[in-house]
């Protein structure tokens, strides 16, 4: 058996070398321009990267500043909420003082009423009205 490629005339051999060559360097050139993507894809991803890193530090810069604030406010306000909290302490120990003081004047007031009535004569047996305290 005859190998069948001997048999091929030389224009065949010079379309399918033609062929060949055309094909090497269509494939250089597509092996370049995707070398040369990859490199520009690389260049790219690295500024991405950069960006990414100094757009990272200014969020974390950011978030520290945002946190300091927050937690000024908060120190304020808990020293706001400790100064009304003192000042309520206060109304109720002078409305609790107040009212002690309102009491010993209803009570002295009572005392006063009993000495009088004693000293008229009159007797609680004329208040038509029992004497339950309040």
């Amino acid at each position: 058996m005859q190998n069948g490629l001997s048999k091929l005339k030389t224009d065949t051999w010079a379309i399918i070398g033609a062929f060949s060559g055309w094909s090497a360097v269509i494939l250089t050139v597509m092996l370049a321009l995707h070398s040369a993507t990859n490199a520009r894809i690389s260049e790219q991803s690295a500024r991405i990267d950069e960006q990414g890193a100094r757009l990272g530090a200014r969020i974390d810069e950011q978030g520290a500043r945002l946190g300091a604030r927050i937690d000024e406010q908060g120190a304020r306000l808990d020293a706001r909420i400790d100064e009304q909290d003192a000042r309520i302490d206060m109304l109720h120990d002078t409305m609790r003082n107040e009212h002690a003081l309102i009491l010993d004047s209803l009570a002295r007031i009572a005392q006063r009423v009993s000495y009088i009535e004693g000293h008229l004569g009159i007797g609680r047996t004329a208040d038509t009205e029992p004497s339950n305290s309040p």
